[in-house]
């Protein structure tokens, strides 16, 4: 899950600095005329409403962009984090394999398993439950 979040936060921080990218551009284009310098295009004169104008939009459009993106990686963080069992056997899915409950907490979790009887199925079962065990 960890590993998931970090990466999220990468993603979410090279989109951050793209869209810084792209305001840079739009301000050195404003302030160096870069169609001037880079292509000999006639001189244009500089113009900062324009500049915070583009700006502007460009942040809007990158607020737009990273809360999808944001989003989108808290579905599969959640949509990962599901656990697959088998309806029919209880077996989980772990890794492209079928593992019975107790080995999927140990491969995972390393946490040992221990078993007992519910009073619900005690009843079920007509199995005597002593009194005051396995009541919470």
């Amino acid at each position: 899950m960890q590993n998931a979040r970090d990466l999220s936060r990468r993603m979410l921080t090279l989109e951050a600095a793209g869209f810084l990218a792209i305001i840079a551009i739009i301000w050195m284009d404003e302030i160096f005329d870069l169609p001037r310098l880079v292509f000999g295009a006639p001189r244009t004169p500089v113009r900062p409403i324009e500049g915070f104008i583009e700006s502007f939009l460009t942040m809007a459009v990158a607020v737009v962009i990273m809360a999808i993106t944001y989003r989108a990686f808290r579905r599969i963080e959640y949509l990962e984090s599901l656990i697959v069992m088998c309806a029919w056997c209880r077996r989980v899915r772990s890794s492209g394999e079928w593992l019975m409950v107790e080995e999927f907490l140990e491969r995972q979790h390393r946490s040992k398993t221990s078993h007992g009887i519910c009073e619900s199925c005690a009843d079920r079962v007509a199995v005597p439950f002593p009194s005051g065990a396995g009541s919470t």
